[in-house]
């Protein structure tokens, strides 16, 4: 009897570990990608380097059920940097994936530091998210009233959704003084119409400079810088002179302002 009641001990106790174990070793999906989230953001909040990117790879490896996680730190994280690191993320890793699209438009463009903004912005143009359009235009007008440089950002995103009535605004990003400004414009003029002002007597949008940070590098003589803008603007009244006899219809589509169109028509209907 006593050793039919040890074996019986035996057997329980060994049920027991078996068990003990087992939920040791389970782990619900949730719970690994919470940990793998955690490892992201604290990565993310430091310096980033090899141990962000680790997390990163970590993090992806399981599949877009992480999307809204990742979307909901980029709404919500204090820290700057690891919201902006998520929305990269996002669109680096989850671009066919509408909840990105929808981060970036529903807060990215939202977002208090203007660098997300920037991002979102440019984001939103590169993924070809249309139902953005909307929020872009109300974006560039704002902007366009503050003189706000978002607002060529927001121009050349728009460019990319194939809409050409912001060639002044790409115009005005290739006047620029900032390389990064006259770069992005005439590639979207590019993009647009088929040319763009460096097809047009030699101009270089660089103008001879080496660039840091979207500008020059180093201190340009007063002559020099001035006949530099005046190149610039030869080669925008060559190009536009093109596009007026080349492609009018882009042309036209340029020079129409539905705001204050509509304008006029309220004021001939009082």
């Amino acid at each position: 009897m006593k050793s039919s009641i040890l074996s019986l001990a035996v057997v329980l106790n060994l049920s027991l570990a078996v068990a003990s174990l087992a939920d040791a070793n389970f782990r619900p999906p949730g719970d690994a990608a919470r940990d793998a989230l955690d490892k992201f953001v604290e990565a993310a909040g430091r310096t980033g380097g090899t141990a962000e990117f680790e997390a990163r790879e970590a993090l992806v490896s399981l599949g877009p059920d992480v999307v809204p996680m990742l979307a909901e730190v980029a709404r919500g994280h204090r820290e700057e940097r690891v919201r902006r690191s998520s929305y990269e993320l996002l669109t680096e890793s989850f671009a066919d994936d509408e909840r990105t699209a929808d981060a970036l438009l529903q807060h990215g463009l939202l977002d208090e530091n203007p660098g997300i903004r920037y991002y979102s912005a440019a984001s939103l143009g590169q993924l070809g998210a249309r139902k953005a359009e909307p929020a872009l235009r109300a974006a560039l007008e704002q902007a366009k009233r503050k003189r706000d440089p978002i607002r060529f950002t927001l121009a050349v995103a728009l460019a990319r959704l194939g809409k050409i009535d912001v060639l002044p605004v790409l115009i005005e990003a290739v006047s620029d003084e900032a390389y990064a400004w006259r770069d992005a414009g005439n590639a979207e003029l590019k993009a647009l119409s088929g040319k763009s002002l460096e097809d047009f007597g030699g101009y270089d949008c660089r103008e001879g400079a080496f660039t840091s940070g979207g500008t020059f590098s180093y201190p340009v003589e007063i002559l020099a810088s001035v006949e530099r803008k005046a190149e610039r603007f030869q080669a925008a009244a060559a190009y536009l002179k093109w596009l007026k006899a080349e492609r009018p219809d882009l042309y036209e589509a340029a020079n129409r302002h539905p705001t204050l169109h509509n304008r006029d028509r309220a004021t001939a209907a009082r």
